[in-house]
């Protein structure tokens, strides 16, 4: 099984912050200045920012003298073909070329495959792009972190953390070549334990949209840690909270040391 560097932290856990949403949603509120958002999130400890690969290589230097390590996202879904707005479509692409990814020398590079679609052909172009992205990177030690998520209209927003729709989606996801998966919570410690527990690579969780509620999140990720899951890749409840370094320095303790989110949060 390969995790490279990304896990390979003294928790064996790790705390990765996303910032890849400039890809998708342009320069999104609370994210609109790059490197003083960045600088925040590493100033709170994070071990390890996701992001596209054009914006790894223009802050390089930061990342390098910080010890951040990078996760590079190979694809894109948008929802419009406006900057930065969304009108509801389904646009999935593969975006960078994978000799690309590889140059820069990635602790893993993240790829989504989403269920629901309407369009069948672009469903099976991302199994197809995530099976072969599996293949280019065997051997490398950069480990593919797949997302299988629930956004396509055919399943329900209320079943996007549905424990039979996140247990399949994972299966799947490790099926076409999952090193490390990025998963939805399910929402209790009994429900998604057993979905950690049955996958043969490590399993760490997403945020998605943010709800404004940090401690919220917080509690989430502190159950999903006592459920067996190795760390984070969440982005917008981290960096649109009031104080992203705060949020980042909680998130390291309850990752790293067990903390509870009372031990670690007003």
């Amino acid at each position: 099984m390969t995790v490279g560097k990304l896990l390979d932290t003294p928790s064996g856990n790790s705390v990765v912050v996303a910032l890849d949403h400039g890809l998708s949603l342009g320069a999104p509120e609370g994210f609109e200045n790059p490197p003083e958002t960045l600088d925040k999130v590493i100033s709170g400890g994070a071990d390890a920012v996701l992001v596209g690969p054009h914006f790894a290589r223009r802050y390089q230097d930061r990342l390098s003298d910080a010890g951040v390590e990078v996760v590079l996202t190979a694809d894109v879904v948008t929802w419009s073909t406006s900057p930065g707005r969304e009108h509801d479509e389904d646009l999935w692409t593969p975006a960078f070329d994978a000799e690309l990814l590889k140059d820069l020398d990635p602790a893993g590079v993240k790829t989504v495959l989403v269920f629901g679609r309407d369009d069948n052909d672009i469903f099976q172009k991302n199994i197809k792009y995530v099976a072969e992205l599996a293949e280019d990177l065997r051997g490398t030690g950069i480990p593919l972190v797949v997302e299988p998520v629930m956004w396509g209209q055919r399943i329900p927003d209320q079943l996007e953390t549905d424990p039979a729709y996140v247990a399949d989606g994972l299966r799947m996801g490790w099926e076409f070549g999952a090193d490390i998966l990025k998963a939805p919570y399910t929402g209790t410690r009994e429900s998604f334990e057993p979905i950690v527990s049955n996958s043969p690579v490590p399993v760490m969780i997403l945020g998605g949209p943010a709800s404004g509620e940090t401690r919220e999140m917080l509690k989430s990720v502190e159950d999903a840690i006592a459920s067996g899951a190795r760390g984070l890749m969440i982005g917008r409840t981290v960096w649109k909270s009031e104080d992203p370094a705060k949020t980042v320095a909680a998130l390291t303790q309850i990752v790293h040391e067990g903390a509870t989110v009372e031990e670690v949060w007003d």
